[in-house]
């Protein structure tokens, strides 16, 4: 498969998602299947980039969390999109959020995955134990992002339980993000320690509030072994001068620095006991690196955090926020070092049990499923589940009240939609130097017509309306689109259809379609699907507008927006170039061929005339599509 990971940061490995995501795009490699990353930071093999988003005021703590985020570009989303079978995003973030909104208007099945834990983000504020931000956050999450996907991916049982008691009805697939293969036990490095040695003590992950490695620095202080014991903390963030300061008490000073993967292996073999002491944890991907290589762990028994769950017995774990607990669990292994080596094989059994090369072959599994249940029934969910989606609600509704409208309504319909078109003319002319030409091409066309233009714009179904003066135009939108603050209320006055996202809906929508071509309207498409802003060329089209004028027996009307360079006094305030929108001659189906090959034989004809190359075979899809086939290309 073609499999695209969605991502914010990928090129630096200084948070356990995007570790995660780097070792789940190797793995998926090595089982055959073609990966590509779509984040922000530095072109690499397999990597098409976003630009970086600043975000005013928190930019230095997001930084110092060691995190960035991407900005939306629809150019890189297409790039990334266009072969892809199914696209995993990470994150509930914007840049996920509008990648999500165009994999949907390419038909390509999505999965998420929950690796941010609200605490995560309440720590780093000092509201992390306002339970009533947490669950704002779950809820948010879930509004913004998580209601539009059948499968999450939930790196632990705990996550999917809280997912599960804040209300997400998806279905819950427990993949764990699974430990490295170099993360090993070295039994010669482990030899080199000896009982009147330094005692270390390892804790990796964030410098943050939620990690709690004050703790760890407290129980130092207070252990029988204090003179003794040197604390490695492995990784960076905002509290590090903070811990320094606090440790001033200590007769050795902790150590402080971020590792690649072998100086890390080297490091956790070396040391003698892990502390996991986070508050809030979805899995914990440093303690179980820290078990593959044969440490024994202890482990903070936070409700909020399930890193508990590898601990063996109850030695290993301590009381959240107590360090005098935690003093005596590790003033315990030291007295106890033949025991310690006992369970540091014990723990490495464990490790081995959560390879990242089996979590991935889940993964594999849910990526199959939910390629499947996207042929089988779109991107409705299964009533069974009874999920909401974010969709409009009147979607039906509209679409039954369409087959009927009375002449009045379609009168008032069209007088609104024209007195609007006299409006934006002004507007898309002074701003945006917006042109037509070949209109004469329209005269000879009676009756209904199914028209196409490349989606290069936000206004550029404005610029249809302009060129089609004065006739009753249909657009067919994503349902989403109806949802809008004022927008959605001014596409609905317009007459915007929503698309249906059940198969059986469309094929009976496409019927109603053809009723109104039949009657005299003219029903615009985007047959590329999503917008790409000034694309150069034109996109693979989509059978769906074809298919609606071969059963409609009315012409197609090619439209092609080209780009004019600005000169003169223009080009001193216009940076982007000037539109043009260009109305090429009708174009008639071959009525002798069956639907769907004359449907083909007048798209492939319609992109000649648009000045595209033409297409070797059909569009994805098409061919393998039922006699009443979806429609595909709609306004965003």
């Amino acid at each position: 498969m073609n499999i695209v990971l969605v991502i914010d940061q990928f090129d630096d490995g200084n948070n356990g998602t995007t570790v995660t995501a780097r070792r789940y795009a190797h793995e998926l490699r090595r089982l055959g299947h073609r990966v590509t990353i779509l984040a922000g930071g530095e072109p690499a093999a397999h990597k098409i980039c976003a630009p970086a988003h600043k975000i005013p005021f928190f930019e230095k703590l997001i930084e110092s969390q060691g995190m960035q985020f991407a900005k939306p570009d629809d150019r890189a989303y297409y790039e990334a999109f266009k072969d892809a079978d199914v696209v995993h995003f990470y994150m509930p973030f914007r840049f996920c959020r509008r990648g999500e909104e165009l994999a949907r208007q390419l038909h390509i099945p999505t999965v998420a995955a929950f690796h941010v834990q609200p605490e995560n983000i309440t720590s780093s504020i000092g509201l992390g134990k306002r339970k009533n931000v947490n669950r704002f956050l779950y809820w948010w999450f879930y509004h913004v992002f998580y209601n539009r996907f059948r499968l999450i991916h939930c790196p632990s049982r705990f996550i999917a339980g809280q997912l599960a008691a804040h209300n997400y009805d998806a279905e819950l697939c427990v993949i764990s993000n699974g430990v490295d293969d170099a993360f090993i036990p070295h039994p010669e490095w482990k030899a080199e320690r000896k009982p009147e040695d330094v005692l270390n003590v390892l804790m990796i992950g964030r410098l943050s509030g939620e990690k709690r490695q004050d703790l760890i620095i407290e129980a130092a202080k207070r252990s029988r072994y204090r003179d003794r014991i040197q604390l490695h903390f492995a990784g960076k963030g905002p509290k590090e001068a903070e811990y320094r300061r606090l440790s001033k008490g200590l007769p050795r000073p902790p150590v402080f620095g971020f590792y690649s993967t072998e100086e890390l292996v080297g490091l956790i073999n070396r040391c003698d006991l892990y502390i996991h002491s986070s508050d809030a944890e979805i899995e914990g991907i440093s303690c179980m690196e820290a078990l593959a290589c044969g440490l024994v762990p202890v482990i903070s028994d936070s409700v909020l955090s399930a890193t508990r769950q590898f601990a063996l017995d109850e030695r290993s774990l301590f009381k959240a926020g107590d360090p005098s607990d935690l003093a005596r669990r590790m003033d315990y292994w030291f007295e106890h070092p033949e025991e310690r080596l006992k369970m540091e094989a014990a723990y490495a059994q464990k490790g081995e049990e959560m390879r990242v090369s089996a979590c991935v072959r889940q993964a594999d599994a849910m990526y199959c499923k939910a390629v499947e249940e996207q042929r089988k029934n779109g991107y409705v969910r299964p009533k069974e589940l009874k999920i909401r989606r974010i969709t409009h609600p009147d979607a039906d509704r509209i679409n039954k009240r369409y087959a009927k409208h009375s002449p009045v309504r379609r009168g008032l319909t069209r007088a609104f939609t024209n007195l609007l078109a006299v409006i934006l003319s002004v507007f898309d002319s002074l701003f945006l130097g917006f042109s037509i030409k070949g209109k004469e091409h329209l005269s000879s066309v009676e009756g209904g017509a199914v028209t196409v233009c490349n989606h290069v714009h936000p206004m550029d179904c404005t610029m249809v309306k302009i060129a089609l003066f004065p006739r009753l135009v249909r657009y067919v939108s994503l349902r989403r689109n109806l949802e809008l603050p004022l927008i959605g209320w001014i596409l609905k006055a317009c007459g915007v259809l929503p698309l249906p996202e059940h198969p059986i809906r469309i094929a009976r929508f496409q019927k109603e379609l053809e009723k109104g071509i039949a009657a005299g309207e003219w029903v615009h498409y985007y047959p590329e699907g999503m917008l790409v802003k000034y694309y150069e060329g034109l996109r693979p089209f989509q059978p769906g507008a074809f298919l609606t004028a071969v059963r409609a027996n009315c012409p197609v009307i090619p439209l092609r927006i080209n780009y004019k360079q600005p000169h003169g006094p223009c080009a001193l305030w216009r940076k982007r170039p000037f539109l043009e929108l260009v109305v090429k001659a009708p174009l008639y189906a071959d009525q002798t061929l069956p639907q769907k090959q004359a449907a083909l034989d007048l798209m492939q004809r319609t992109l000649r005339a648009m000045g595209g190359v033409e297409e070797k075979d059909p569009a994805p899809g098409y061919l393998s599509e039922p006699e009443d086939a979806p429609i595909a290309g709609t306004v965003t």
